[in-house]
């Protein structure tokens, strides 16, 4: 974050007297002290930390790695579970909520579980976490799954169950900076916060916790703080991508982000059974799935499965953002035999029954 914030200001992108200290400290406000100097505007990018979640443990050293538990079920969890599974490591993942990421829909979830498992890796959900310890150099993990006890071993365990904004520190409390009940600083759209010459970018805000959406915030702060402008941070068309194999990515709303939102929708879902690139391929696993507001016409997201599946959010994202009609994507020309060709036959699929139509379809 600091390295967005600076080359923002030393690129010239924006025109502004300012300087830029990186050091450990906190806000504080003394108002007998006299400042050699005043500020006038005040960016907070302090980022976030890991979570170990409220588990006992003892510490204690296993032997050299041969299995190893994983504790959580998010993007991380996953892409690190397969990683470490295809270089030969007996993997075991453990999840508190019903299904791995949990935020998705259950077909999402259950479609990235059951590549997982025929790879190898063990995966156990719903699980009450009771205590984590150390036997006879094996790390030992002892829940409850619907009242059952089951217990886990192995040499290595990996705790992946989230973060929190590295903001504990800071002294908010001293300035009257309001933090939510997770520790976010708490911004408005324009990434300001109650105090109003103090703006927060990045992690330590409750925005999708991403590296380009750090870099996004930082530049729309520092020129929002500096020049004056009102720029709003805008997440509709936001992409985001589980490095998997293969890739979960989505662009926008799902079905239940879409209901809870009060917004009509239907859904178009066309598997990689009917992509010709897929049968050329021979891998037909999979799906994408398109999500609209069926009144106007206009995408409200996509969620995908597909091996490299992240390069098709780019033009959902776009069509999102500006509007295309559905109707639009269906019409538009994608090359025969790339993978493109799933986003015009989910668009189609939401007017025509997919059996039904032939190569080529126009």
């Amino acid at each position: 974050m600091h390295t967005e914030l600076c080359r923002v200001l030393e690129e010239g992108i924006v025109e502004t007297k300012v300087s830029y200290r990186e050091k450990t400290g906190m806000f504080s406000f003394d108002p007998e002290k006299s400042s050699p100097e005043k500020i006038t505007e005040f960016i907070n990018a302090t980022g976030q930390y890991r979570v170990a979640g409220e588990i006992p443990e003892e510490q204690g050293e296993g032997p050299e790695l041969f299995d190893i538990i994983i504790i959580g079920g998010g993007y991380i969890a996953l892409e690190i579970a397969q990683a470490w599974q295809r270089l030969g490591t007996k993997v075991t993942l453990l999840q508190r909520s019903s299904h791995v990421l949990s935020k998705q829909t259950a077909d999402v979830a259950e479609e990235i579980m059951r590549h997982l498992r025929n790879e190898g890796v063990e995966i156990f959900t719903g699980l009450t976490f009771q205590q984590v310890e150390e036997q006879e150099g094996k790390v030992v993990v002892r829940t409850l799954q619907n009242k059952n006890e089951l217990t886990f071993s192995a040499e290595q365990l990996l705790v992946s169950t989230g973060i929190r904004p590295n903001t504990s520190d800071l002294g908010a409390e001293k300035i009257g900076l309001r933090l939510s009940g997770s520790g976010h600083v708490e911004v408005n759209e324009h990434l300001q916060s109650n105090i109003s010459h103090i703006y927060a970018a990045g992690d330590c805000i409750a925005t999708p916790a991403y590296v380009y959406t750090a870099a996004y915030e930082g530049k729309l702060s520092v020129e929002n703080a500096f020049t004056g402008t009102d720029r709003k941070a805008d997440y509709t068309a936001f992409p985001w991508v589980v490095f998997t194999d293969p890739q979960v990515a989505g662009v926008g709303l799902d079905e239940q982000e879409a209901e809870s939102a009060g917004i009509p929708y239907d859904v178009s879902r066309v598997d990689l059974s009917d992509v010709p690139r897929s049968l050329a391929a021979f891998d037909t696993r999979d799906f994408v799935k398109l999500i609209r507001n069926p009144g106007t016409d206009r995408l409200l997201g996509a969620r995908i499965i597909v091996h490299e599946g992240s390069e098709l959010t780019i033009e959902l994202s776009l069509a999102i953002k500006y509007g295309i009609p559905v109707k639009k994507l269906a019409s538009s020309f994608h090359a025969y035999l790339t993978l493109s060709e799933a986003v015009k036959l989910a668009a189609i699929g939401f007017e025509k029954e997919m059996k039904t139509l032939s190569c080529c379809v126009v």
